[in-house]
């Protein structure tokens, strides 16, 4: 009995011994957890301190400007970005190549698109003008004798004045001698040197009424009157000169007339030019590019304030001047019965045929110099085409290169350009 309690009680000691020995291996395996668990963070917080210690800041503008802390810029005082330390690579895929294509080249726009249609259209032209003179009219006034004016009846450039009507008065001493040698040969009875005299006067620009009455009065008349040998509207010699050196334009302001009372003119001056007012031209303003499709001969509608009538046109002349290309469109106007005034302002209407063909609106085209340029829709993206016209109106472009049917393209150009672009065209 006393043997099998002393083996119960080594069994005990045993089964102790191992509890204590496990109880001390799991403590000593939870101590090593513990261990290596501490010195995985410090690691960690190690290489997280050294990062940030690494991170240098710079300036956009200023590169040469490096911190190791965020700040403002000494030069610029904008904030400091960080600054990479490595290269940093981005990869384009196909989605976004549209988006690096030059910005002169390509425009990236919701703007509203139309297909282009073949259509018939005809349309018409209005125009502004106004009635001028015609200087195929014009007559001239030249002085036959020399002298001094004594008399002016006209005051103003382009003042109205009839034919036969008195124009000015002068002293000629050579018109004097005439009449005094006419006097004598009249008291001598010489019929055939008289008649010679009175040719000589005629010469001389003396009227037979004015020779009748010397005659008459047996007294020389120092004041010979000029009459006018038009009707219409008269200017003198400087403003023809200053009209013929700015051929594009009549001038037909009413400023005064530069020759004076006292002034002296000699033989052969031009003293006055007239224009004679029963024929007229009406002149229309268009642009370059709307010439293109108006020919001679065209007919077109001509509206002033009360009249309506219906002309040819007779000359399509182009101009240039101060930068501005334009041409003029002119007209024939019958003016026998006085219905035009001279600077009356016109409307013109020039209808067209109807055309089928590829027309497309005006705000479709942006016009570059010489070049007419369209945006075309290839992938969602706009890019600038030349185009070419044949055909215009007030309205719409008959396209003759450049398009086809169906292709896409802005509806308003004018809307994709801001006002520092260049568009490359390819």
């Amino acid at each position: 009995m006393k043997k099998q309690n002393l083996v119960k009680q080594e069994i005990r000691n045993i089964e102790q011994r191992c509890k204590r020995t496990a109880h001390l291996l799991f403590f000593n395996f939870y101590f090593l957890v513990l261990i290596l668990f501490t010195a995985c963070q410090q690691k960690n917080k190690k290489e997280v301190i050294g990062t940030e210690t690494e991170k240098t800041y710079t300036c956009s503008m200023h590169p040469q400007i490096i911190e190791n802390h965020p700040g403002t810029c000494p030069i610029c005082k904008m904030d400091l970005v960080l600054r990479h330390q490595d290269e940093v690579k981005m990869e384009v895929d196909a989605s976004l190549i549209n988006l690096i294509q030059p910005t002169n080249e390509t425009i990236i726009s919701n703007i509203k698109t139309f297909k282009v249609t073949e259509q018939n259209f005809g349309d018409s032209l209005m125009l502004n003008g106004k009635v001028t003179y015609n200087t195929n009219n014009l007559k001239t006034m030249s002085s036959r004798v020399g002298g001094r004016v004594e008399k002016l009846y006209v005051k103003y450039n382009f003042q109205k004045v009839s034919k036969g009507q008195k124009i000015m008065e002068i002293y000629s001493p050579e018109l004097a001698a005439a009449q005094q040698e006419l006097l004598y040969l009249l008291a001598k009875g010489d019929v055939e040197l008289l008649a010679n005299a009175k040719t000589k006067l005629r010469l001389l620009g003396v009227e037979e009424t004015q020779i009748n009455q010397i005659i008459k009065s047996k007294k020389v008349n120092y004041h010979i009157p000029v009459y006018s040998n038009s009707s219409g509207y008269i200017m003198d010699t400087a403003l023809s000169t200053e009209n013929d050196n700015n051929s594009k334009s009549m001038q037909t302001e009413n400023t005064a007339i530069t020759l004076k009372e006292g002034a002296y003119i000699n033989t052969g001056d031009v003293i006055f030019k007239v224009f004679n007012d029963t024929q007229l031209w009406g002149e229309f303003y268009v642009n370059p590019n709307e010439a293109v499709s108006i020919k001679k001969n065209q007919l077109i509608n001509i509206t002033s304030s009360d009249k309506k009538i219906t002309a040819k046109i007779d000359l399509i002349q182009p101009y240039y001047n101060e930068g501005q290309n334009y041409s003029v469109l002119r007209v024939y106007l019958n003016n026998a019965n006085q219905a035009f005034k001279i600077g009356e302002i016109l409307t013109g209407k020039i209808s067209f045929a109807s055309q089928k063909g590829l027309w497309i609106p005006n705000s479709a085209v942006y016009r570059l110099g010489n070049r007419n340029i369209v945006f075309i829709k290839q992938k969602n993206v706009l890019k600038a085409k030349e185009v070419e016209f044949s055909a215009n109106s007030d309205s719409n472009y008959l396209i003759s290169k450049g398009l086809k049917l169906n292709d896409e393209i802005a509806e308003n150009a004018s809307y994709l350009i801001d006002t520092e672009s260049f568009i490359k065209i390819n």
